[in-house]
């Protein structure tokens, strides 16, 4: 497995809506040399950084440099429309990019969203064949697990597979282990996601709440495990985080440094070392 990177990994570092700017915000040359500094394989550039922003000249540089530093570049989106896909996919063929991660939004979907979901998918595979790309679909909310596994199964290409989170579908909610036995056979990408539940003040509810990886709830030996006995031991392993809000910009900023280096460190420790603990 390859140990990667993306723009949420340092979600505040780029800059988060409706909260104070950080002083530098990311781009994704200074992303990629954060890539190079943590020794990372893999930098995913996804929907908080847009690559359609970008002109022609700017992602050919951002691949010759991704060449030149020898880290794989994966792109990411949000939707299913088959045009938007469609420019994509060309975007990602551009900068050499082959793996497309895309997310439906985050609310619960029913039969229609569904029927929606697959035509754009099926509306895009040929330009996925022709351009080599193979598109990541991320579980969350929108769908169960099952559902998700459905779809997959349903257009049965090799080009199309499932971005498997350790989080989303808690919004569901959904269990991990619910997570990992539909999804885990049709992963082509792990995103590395950890949290904790806590109960709120008034013991009436709880929160969820962001950790770096290896700190919070999630299993990732179970989680390492199930993938490399399914035959997934080659596909991408990306942080991302969800780390708080601390009172100022800069404090926030020094608490996501702090968890992505944890983090990467925790699972290079995994992969070196694979834990093939046994599951069920």
């Amino acid at each position: 497995m390859k140990l990667g990177i993306s723009t949420w990994s340092v979600p505040w570092s780029i800059g988060v809506p409706g909260y104070p700017p950080p002083p530098q915000p990311g781009d994704v040359m200074r992303l990629l040399n954060r890539a190079v500094d943590l020794k990372a394989d893999v930098l995913q550039i996804a929907d908080n950084l847009p690559l359609s922003r970008m002109t022609e000249g700017e992602l050919d540089r951002l691949q010759e440099a991704a060449c030149l530093r020898e880290v794989t570049l994966e792109a990411g989106t949000r939707g299913l429309d088959s045009q938007h896909l469609g420019q994509y996919i060309r975007i990602a063929h551009r900068i050499g990019a082959r793996l497309l991660r895309t997310v439906l939004s985050g609310c619960l979907c029913g039969p229609e969203q569904m029927a929606q979901a697959e035509a754009g998918i099926r509306g895009v595979l040929p330009l996925l064949e022709r351009q080599d790309v193979t598109l990541a679909l991320e579980n969350n909310e929108a769908f169960s697990a099952a559902e998700f596994a459905g779809l997959i199964r349903r257009i049965g290409s090799p080009y199309v597979g499932i971005c498997l989170d350790t989080a989303n579908s808690l919004g569901r909610p959904e269990t991990l282990e619910t997570v990992v036995e539909h999804l885990a056979e049709h992963a082509v990408m792990l995103h590395a996601k950890d949290y904790d539940i806590r109960r709120i003040d008034t013991r009436m509810g709880f929160s969820v709440v962001g950790r770096a990886v290896g700190d919070g709830r999630v299993d990732f030996d179970y989680v390492l495990a199930a993938l490399r006995r399914r035959g997934r031991d080659h596909i991408s392993v990306i942080v991302e985080h969800w780390p708080p809000f601390e009172g100022t910009i800069e404090a926030t900023l020094q608490t996501e440094s702090e968890w992505l280096a944890r983090s990467v460190r925790f699972l290079r420790s995994k992969l070196s070392h694979p834990d093939d603990k046994a599951i069920g």
